[in-house]
């Protein structure tokens, strides 16, 4: 991917950061990115991964849960939905950690410069697994599961482990 652009807004409460213990006294901030693609797809893709990392332009910190030293490899942080053969752009959103006391309201993207370095697309088989879990997937009799299905409709229990999230079709 190339020539990403992107804007910022503080994450809603039931969208924390990912790695929440290790980014303690960090905020959360939704980054949406659009960029283009620098080939296209050769056939249609969906729940693809997006690799790289993503840098603080000015500290040089890495904002991303997932790798805040930056000394391991590029870990996915996002998804995209799906990517079709002849589709040139994606976007696709990611939470960002950034520390509380940097001052946002100076930056008209909502976050400050950001580096995209390594930016790639990979579409593995059983990428669709990576995603949100609903709480009745870990407890399906507790209050949060109860919550969820008044929000969501009666939760679907499948046969197995593999079969309970939609997201794995059953692989």
């Amino acid at each position: 991917m190339k020539n990403p652009v992107y804007t910022a807004q503080p994450c809603p409460k039931n969208r924390p950061i990912p790695g929440e213990k290790a980014m303690k006294g960090m905020r959360g901030l939704c980054v949406t990115v659009n960029a283009e693609l620098v080939d296209t797809a050769p056939k249609e893709l969906e729940k693809v991964g997006v690799y790289g990392f993503v840098v603080d332009g000015i500290s040089g910190d890495s904002v991303l849960a997932n790798n805040p030293d930056l000394s391991t490899d590029a870990g996915q942080f996002a998804m995209i939905e799906n990517i079709g053969t002849q589709d040139k752009k994606v976007q696709f959103e990611f939470v960002a950690a950034v520390p509380m006391e940097k001052d946002l309201t100076q930056y008209e993207d909502g976050i400050g410069p950001l580096s995209f370095e390594g930016l790639k697309v990979i579409s593995f088989p059983g990428g669709q697994q990576y995603g949100a879990i609903s709480p009745c997937e870990m407890d399906e009799f507790s209050m949060e599961c109860e919550d969820w299905e008044k929000e969501n409709g009666p939760y679907q229990r499948g046969n197995y482990m593999m079969e309970r999230n939609a997201r794995t079709k059953g692989r």
